[in-house]
């Protein structure tokens, strides 16, 4: 855990209303960071306005939009995120030689696409099923501010030949996808039944961990139709997290202010 992303996540956690340098510290602390380094972190982010010391003693995000916060908060929506399958396919092309991009470049245009469920089928084409709820607009706009640049164009409504339906699918591994569903349900379950007892400090990392680790997989998860997959297990799953994120926020409630924050998710681990 590095101290600048603990910061940022912590932050993130409060929006507007901020934190104090207090309530800061104690977690870079919980985490094995020093004060000297959460202060220079501190004192890094805000020279690179990233964040702002709004009051005495206080930190808060800057307001502008963070594309990736408002992709990995749309977990919150569960199945709200999908429409009823057609069979039709959502294909993203490159324009450019994918393999004439600078790294960064492709790093940045794969884990946006592979974040939002699409699957290379070809070293120019990117396949998912054409289900999700997001306009064709929005969808592109997103991608295109998550990194996956202007060289590669969203097709939408794809009607494609039944021979080519089964290899496509077979592109998305469900059963991997269930055990990793079940995995995660059984560890958020356990976690619930002893979170009450522990010593607060220890209950902060056990959510940030697990929570983390249930959010990722939910931001990320490439949303299969009931077709391809049986959706109740993530359905069960989104409605588990709910609750453990209820808890999580009177866990990561900041005693100074008493108000009830939100379990911080490391943030880089969606990189």
């Amino acid at each position: 855990m590095k101290p600048a992303n603990i910061i940022l996540d912590l932050l993130r956690t409060y929006a507007d209303r901020g934190t104090s340098v207090r309530n800061i510290m104690a977690t870079g602390a919980m985490f094995g960071c020093t004060e000297n380094q959460m202060r220079v972190n501190l004192s890094r982010l805000a020279a690179r306005q990233m964040i702002e010391n709004f009051s005495r003693g206080c930190y808060r995000l800057k307001g502008a939009t963070d594309p990736l916060n408002e992709f990995i908060e749309d977990w919150r929506l569960g199945e709200a995120r999908v429409r009823p399958w057609q069979n039709t396919w959502l294909l993203a092309f490159a324009a450019a030689d994918p393999a004439a991009a600078l790294p960064a470049a492709t790093d940045r245009r794969n884990w946006a696409l592979n974040s939002h469920g699409f699957r290379a089928v070809a070293p120019h084409c990117w396949i998912r099923p054409d289900n999700l709820a997001l306009s064709h607009d929005d969808l592109e706009q997103r991608l295109q501010q998550l990194g996956m640049g202007a060289a590669t164009a969203i097709a939408s409504n794809a009607h494609i030949n039944p021979q080519w339906q089964s290899q496509w699918r077979a592109q998305f591994s469900s059963q991997d996808l269930l055990q990793r569903y079940q995995q995660v349900l059984a560890a958020l379950t356990q976690s619930l039944q002893g979170l009450r007892k522990l010593p607060r400090p220890a209950a902060m990392k056990e959510t940030f961990h697990l929570g983390g680790q249930a959010i990722q997989l939910l931001a990320k998860d490439p949303l299969l139709p009931a077709e391809m997959l049986d959706t109740s297990a993530r359905a069960a799953l989104w409605q588990l997290m709910l609750d453990y994120d209820r808890l999580g926020r009177d866990i990561w409630a900041d005693a100074e202010a008493g108000k009830p924050g939100a379990i911080p998710m490391a943030r880089q681990t969606f990189h």
